[in-house]
């Protein structure tokens, strides 16, 4: 099995999950991730809006949570399609949101935000193992974005499903998370 049919079956397991299963998952996950910012006193936080086709982890209510306070500035991914990688954009009550490239909402604006400022970053996956390796969307944009970001940034799966043993399909440039949430747990790598 490679890893393009371990993503094309783990994406079809999502939608076997009904919509109230998926919504209180999410929000289970969003709780849990709330509570690490906290705890971490995580204060530059880089996320992305779910990407409703893909049943991603609905993290909106974690988004409009953080940008109702002062003390965190929320970052959001904008992918650049002439270069393939991820733009970064500080989030404020002025940025506008629109529906970008593989229908990912993003902000808009040209003020990009130093990603060696950022605490912690949020990544979408697909299913994770116990080693803190994940399936991605097979893009390479977040792999990436984490090359650059280096060591210091504390890298967060968020997940609707629990974790596979192992990803036998690991590739060099994988950076594996430092921890997952799922609706049960946080899992710590």
């Amino acid at each position: 099995m490679t890893k393009k049919v371990l993503r094309e079956t783990f994406l079809e397991k999502r939608k076997t999950l009904t919509h109230q299963e998926h919504a209180l998952r999410s929000s289970l996950v969003c709780e849990q991730a709330f509570k690490l910012i906290t705890e971490r006193q995580f204060k530059n936080i880089h996320m992305y809006l779910p990407l409703a086709k893909m049943r991603e982890v609905i993290t909106t209510p974690l988004f409009k949570k953080l940008i109702e306070t002062s003390e965190h500035q929320v970052v959001l991914p904008r992918v650049n399609s002439k270069t393939k990688t991820l733009e970064h954009i500080a989030y404020n009550s002025t940025t506008k949101l629109m529906v970008g490239n593989f229908g990912v909402t993003e902000p808009l604006g040209e003020e990009l935000f130093n990603i060696n400022h950022l605490d912690v970053v949020f990544v979408p996956l697909i299913s994770f193992d116990r080693k803190g390796f994940r399936i991605g969307y097979g893009g390479g944009y977040y792999d990436k974005f984490l090359a650059q970001a280096g060591d210091k940034l504390i890298k967060v799966g968020l997940a609707i499903t629990p974790p596979l043993d192992h990803i036998p399909y690991s590739e060099s440039y994988d950076i594996p998370l430092d921890f997952c949430i799922t609706h049960h747990k946080i899992y710590s790598f």
